[in-house]
């Protein structure tokens, strides 16, 4: 199976008063071009080198469909040398072998606020060698990840969310089984009296709640393959975006290099200890008002419907 990612990256020149600071030779690269020269180091989620591994890379001029695509395969050592010129304003590759998940990273030369060098018509470093993960393909069951918004005039209580319907439990939504609750905080109105806004989750089952771990945002698999039933697992989260007489002073939202993996439907036997339970990953949480007063919630991810399946490998579309 071969899978690849795409994903919208835009790399901004900035205004004419940005681009003078730049050097000379810096400013030439910019607009018409220097050579690359990025050494890429395929290696699979152990760090073995992946052999022939097809790669599709995109040397941009100056923002599409000015640029140019390169074909080609990694060797024996996992690594494809990519040469070519750009304004270094967009550099794409992608990465797919059957039986591993596809990769896609951007590199850019010309991200505002970052230091850039050219010397001898050549981006710098030149030659630098990149490591991109290309994840095995092991087992996946859990169906593609995704979630839609789904809206309630419950504002300020605590409503039970069903993390497999993707929707508030009855008679707020189609849900069934509340997996945790959600309190919405907003006062249901807009500036100049929009005062914030905000969410709180709670699990209020023993032995229930979430971890968090790092993704790998490279990869059409972000999370992990499996939950850990050993980590600690936290019971309560909150979210939020509050306002002081119509300006932003706080703001904390989802950490989108981030997923966390929950632990949900849990029984326990007569001495508390936990017997069985549905695990899920979850990698993002929003929520919104609309302008009739109700609010918007979701939860993007995937529920394991099987229990005590650790297993969150999901299967994604081609």
């Amino acid at each position: 199976m071969k899978y690849i990612v795409s994903i919208a990256v835009v790399c901004v020149l900035g205004s004419h008063a940005a681009v003078a600071k730049v050097s000379d030779a810096v400013f030439q690269a910019l607009t018409k071009g220097a050579q690359t020269k990025i050494e890429l180091h395929i290696q699979d989620d152990d760090g073995t080198p992946v052999p022939d591994a097809k790669i599709k890379a995109y040397l941009g001029m100056n923002f599409r469909p000015l640029g140019t695509w390169i074909n080609g395969t990694t060797d024996t050592n996992g690594v494809f040398v990519l040469e070519g010129k750009t304004c270094g304003d967009e550099i794409e590759v992608f990465v797919a072998k059957d039986g591993y998940y596809g990769s896609h990273v951007v590199y850019c030369y010309a991200k505002m606020g970052e230091e850039r060098d050219v010397k001898d018509g050549k981006w710098q470093p030149y030659g630098a060698a990149e490591k991109l993960i290309l994840r095995r393909i092991v087992n996946p069951v859990l169906p593609s990840v995704g979630g839609q918004f789904v809206h309630t005039q419950r504002l300020n209580e605590w409503i039970g969310y069903d993390l497999e319907k993707r929707d508030f439990v009855s008679p707020f939504g189609a849900g069934i089984v509340a997996d945790f609750e959600v309190l919405i905080e907003w006062n249901g109105k807009w500036l100049p009296d929009y005062t914030g806004m905000g969410v709180r989750l709670r699990f209020s089952e023993l032995h229930s709640g979430y971890y968090s771990c790092d993704v790998n945002s490279a990869s059409d698999f972000r999370g992990p393959y499996a939950a850990n039933p050993e980590n600690e697992f936290l019971q309560e989260a909150r979210f939020f975006e509050d306002l002081t007489n119509g300006r932003q002073t706080k703001r904390h939202r989802f950490d989108l290099n981030k997923c966390w993996v929950v632990r949900s439907r849990c029984k326990i036997d007569k001495n508390g200890s936990l017997i069985k339970a549905n695990y899920s990953v979850v990698h993002r949480v929003g929520y919104s008002g609309n302008a009739n007063g109700t609010a918007g919630f979701r939860v993007i991810g995937a529920f394991n419907p099987t229990p005590n399946d650790t297993n969150l490998e999901p299967k994604l579309q081609r």
